[in-house]
């Protein structure tokens, strides 16, 4: 009986400083504004589009991995965005090319890592690395003047790894802290276009060409 108590005892100790070190960590919450470009590719020879700027809104989830440790998990996702395509122009012998009604959608899901470092009780400086799971997808008309009016609405999943660093402005308010903050990204692969294509017969790896190699974004959110 007294053998029984005292492992009950361990038990439910145990459990409280697991309760304990679990209520310690940190969890952030942050919305985010994410500004890219897609890449430009070859529509023939001479001529190159790149798409417009374009911004994104997203949410990222982080949690402390241990309460002694700098580390912190990443889940994130960026809601689709677009942007126009440009080029309207003759590509060669009185062909003229418009892609203009043809927007590039773009969007990803993350999962990754986090280091963070202080910089005083309000400032966290962060260096992250984080797969990116990324979506291109040109859709929308086209026309040349020999070839007439055509659709497309093409895509492909591009998952690569990705760098950010952040910088972060922490206020205390009530229970939570307040988080506002900006970051700067860039891919750490790139796919280069091998062939000159028709719109109408884009493939996997000119979708990939397309994919942005930078990307920049301010947020705002609470630490928990």
């Amino acid at each position: 009986m007294k053998s029984t108590s005292i492992l009950m005892a361990l038990v439910a100790a145990g459990s409280l400083s697991a309760q304990q070190a679990i209520n310690d960590l940190k969890g952030r919450v942050v919305l985010f504004g994410e500004s890219t470009q897609t890449s430009g590719i070859l529509l023939a020879q001479g001529v190159k589009d790149q798409a417009n700027y374009q911004t994104g809104p997203g949410i990222r989830f982080m949690g402390q991995i241990d309460t002694d440790s700098r580390w912190n998990w990443e889940l994130a996702g960026r809601f689709s965005s677009s942007a126009h395509m440009v080029t309207n122009r003759d590509i060669g012998g009185g062909n003229v090319l418009d892609v203009t009604k043809t927007k590039i959608n773009y969007s990803y899901w993350s999962v990754g890592a986090g280091y963070l470092i202080p910089l005083g009780s309000a400032v966290d400086f962060g260096m992250h690395l984080e797969g990116r799971n990324e979506t291109i997808n040109p859709k929308g008309t086209y026309s040349s003047t020999l070839g007439g009016t055509g659709t497309i609405d093409a895509h492909t999943a591009y998952f690569r790894p990705w760098v950010r660093l952040s910088l972060d402005l922490k206020m205390k308010t009530g229970s939570v802290t307040t988080i506002l903050g900006a970051e700067a990204g860039a891919a750490a692969l790139k796919t280069t276009q091998l062939n000159i294509v028709p719109m109408s017969q884009m493939d996997d790896h000119t979708l990939r060409a397309m994919a942005p190699t930078w990307s920049g974004a301010v947020y705002a959110g609470i630490q928990f």
